[in-house]
């Protein structure tokens, strides 16, 4: 199942509602004398093609954004700490300006999610004086009762998870400062909220119940997040950049932050957010469900000021917009594209001077080729293109091999580079006859021919939130320990097969670095360099062919491992719909409830839910819990 969304009518917040809060707790000025740490969690298990390049050189927008959002909000002390620069890092340990962390931040991918319960444990250590504890981030989207009871004892893990954006985080604070008194620990504002039922009004929050059931953890769940409508109500991207932490490996934090002119070469990539949504509804993918089917993306001034802000200010070059598919509507190409183009820095124009780097559907960038001239002209250098599989055959976006050929040349000869990102499936075969594409090799090798600077080829599982987990999950598909060791979290990234109905998954392993290897190997760097002046992306190829091939010796040894292990075995499988290990109730009626994962009632609770269905996508709930009625 996917992700419930709200009523059409009540998706977005009023516009102007996340300046209002800013302008509240701008006033709160009290709270700012809070140590706020945001950590990015990291788990090093993921340092592997097709993502070792850029994971140390791009500051993740998620944590950015945090930074962004606190200070505009009056937050002073504030410190961002990326957990793949310092892998040491224990919030234990961190004094933020000469005190320990009131309030810990820790977002987390699900590839990084043990790291993220590592730190949370970490704090724990404190005991008392630890920080209030939240966890945010993709994981926290879509698993948000993970985080809690991590330890032995029940209550080690995090205080709170939020399940949105900026603003939830925002309406958190505003509604729990309401309840601190000058001088006390913001934690025990938190527990008075929840105890009054206050952060019941704030969507987008879990947490657990005051009181459990059956001496059991029990989570509250506030409902689904409204979203931002006007993307240009954020705060300019500036201050985040100002409060990283250094690169180091000591367990604390460092008196100063990065500083601003070091920037640059630390994270010689910016992430912003450009566009948000995609048209597309494909079965293994949760992003338009996580948008509740809408559209946003800046407005081309607001964009193209972000780009110079960050150009003239840190002396970053390459942009890469956190797009689902920024072709998904013309217009809006268009209107963003003719900005940037148009915008002068210095008194020159902008575009010459900065790379900017997106995602798209092959099919809308075909069907809008025309725009790629103005594209060109407005600083656009690569699209990386969500192919998955080029004869339409596991899903079909309009992608044909074709009309594929003719796009990568059209884009090679106007400098824009074609990225390929590929997916690899139980149906697929290694190889078919040469003038067939279906098999896995064939697809690998075509994509250099016709012009991929880049390649990328995961396999593909059922992730959570989409709707291929529970037929996968039902069918005894997904597997949950290989060789008697539960199955890590940082290799559920398409990596490593992780649910398979094929009799020797560890093959499909091993298929995927044939494929990388057909496509990132000596004879193509070769073929890259002698064809240096052929189109202006050619030595991005050879480029490309040197990083991938590096990429590949650090690749290897880790899936051999891994399909050693397949092989051995045994291979446990989840065996079927798993009641929650902690089940969420509705904040507003008491109901057990679903959330991206459709799961059996919960047998803890009480007899009477057993036969009950799950959460529909319009949030209509279970019947009432009556013993569990009050928490909320």
């Amino acid at each position: 199942m996917e992700l419930p969304r709200r009523p059409a009518s009540d998706v977005y917040l009023p516009d102007g509602t996340l300046q209002m809060a800013l302008d509240d707790l701008q006033r709160g000025s009290v709270a700012h004398d809070l140590r706020i740490g945001i950590v990015y969690a990291f788990d090093f298990r993921t340092r592997m093609l097709p993502y070792w390049y850029a994971d140390k050189r791009m500051v993740p927008c998620s944590v950015r954004t945090l930074g962004d959002v606190l200070y505009a909000a009056g937050f002073r002390h504030v410190r961002i700490v990326l957990q793949q620069w310092t892998p040491n890092f224990n919030p234990s340990a961190a004094r933020l300006d000469g005190k320990p962390l009131d309030v810990l931040l820790v977002s987390a991918m699900q590839v990084h999610a043990e790291s993220a319960y590592d730190l949370i444990r970490n704090a724990h250590h404190m005991d008392r004086s630890r920080p209030l504890i939240l966890a945010g981030g993709p994981k926290a989207t879509y698993e948000p009762t993970d985080f809690f009871d991590l330890g032995q004892d029940r209550g080690i893990g995090a205080d709170c998870v939020v399940t949105g954006e900026a603003f939830v985080l925002l309406q958190f604070l505003q509604t729990v400062l309401a309840y601190r008194n000058d001088g006390e620990h913001i934690r025990i504002a938190f527990k008075r909220a929840t105890e009054q039922k206050a952060l019941s009004q704030v969507p987008g929050l879990v947490y657990l119940a005051p009181e459990g059931f059956d001496d059991k953890s029990v989570a509250v769940n506030t409902g689904v997040q409204r979203l931002l409508r006007d993307l240009d109500e954020m705060p300019m991207p500036d201050a985040g950049y100002r409060m990283l932490e250094p690169p180091h490996r000591g367990t604390g934090i460092r008196a100063k932050p990065l500083s601003a002119h070091k920037v640059r070469f630390r994270s010689p990539i910016a992430s912003i957010i450009t566009t948000q949504g995609c048209k597309f509804k494909c079965s293994f993918c949760s992003i338009p469900a996580a948008n509740q089917k809408t559209w946003r993306h800046k407005s081309p001034e607001r964009l193209t000021a972000e780009i110079k802000h960050i150009y003239e200010n840190f002396g970053i070059r390459s942009f890469f917009g956190t797009d689902d598919n920024f072709f998904n509507k013309r217009n809006t190409v268009v209107s963003l594209m003719t900005e940037i183009a148009q915008a002068k820095t210095g008194g020159v124009h902008l575009a010459p001077k900065i790379q900017f780097y997106t995602q798209a559907t092959q099919f809308d960038v075909h069907k809008n080729q025309d725009l790629l001239p103005l594209c060109r002209q407005g600083g656009l250098r690569g699209i990386w293109f969500g192919i998955e599989d080029i004869t339409g055959e596991l899903v079909n976006k309009g992608q044909s091999a074709g009309n594929t050929a003719e796009l990568f040349t059209f884009m090679s000869k106007l400098g824009i580079q074609p990225m390929a990102m590929m997916i690899h499936n139980d149906n697929q075969s290694l190889r078919s006859k040469p003038n067939n594409l279906s098999g896995l090799l064939n697809q690998a090798r075509y994509m250099f021919e016709i012009g991929a600077v880049s390649y990328q080829c995961t396999y593909l599982g059922p992730a959570v939130g989409t709707r291929d987990f529970e037929p996968a999950a039902e069918s005894r598909n997904i597997f949950r320990a290989v060789g008697g060791k539960l199955i890590p979290q940082a290799f559920q990234g398409g990596n490593h097969v992780m649910a398979s109905g094929h009799p020797r998954p560890w093959e499909r392993q091993i298929n995927l670095l044939r494929a990388y290897a057909g496509f990132y190997n000596p004879l193509n760097m070769l073929r890259a360099l002698l064809g240096l002046r052929k189109n202006p992306v050619t030595a991005k190829r050879l480029l490309f062919q040197v990083i991938g091939q590096f990429g590949l010796a650090m690749t290897i040894p880790k899936m051999l491992h891994w399909a050693w292990r397949l092989k051995r075995g045994p291979i446990e499988v989840w065996d079927g719909l798993q009641p929650a290990r902690i089940p969420m109730i509705d904040a507003q009626t008491g109901k057990e409830m679903n959330w991206a994962i459709e799961r059996p009632p919960s047998p803890h609770l009480t007899p009477s839910v057993k036969n009950l269905t799950a959460v529909e996508s319009d949030c209509r709930q279970i019947p009432n819990l009556e013993s569990l009625a009050e928490v909320g």
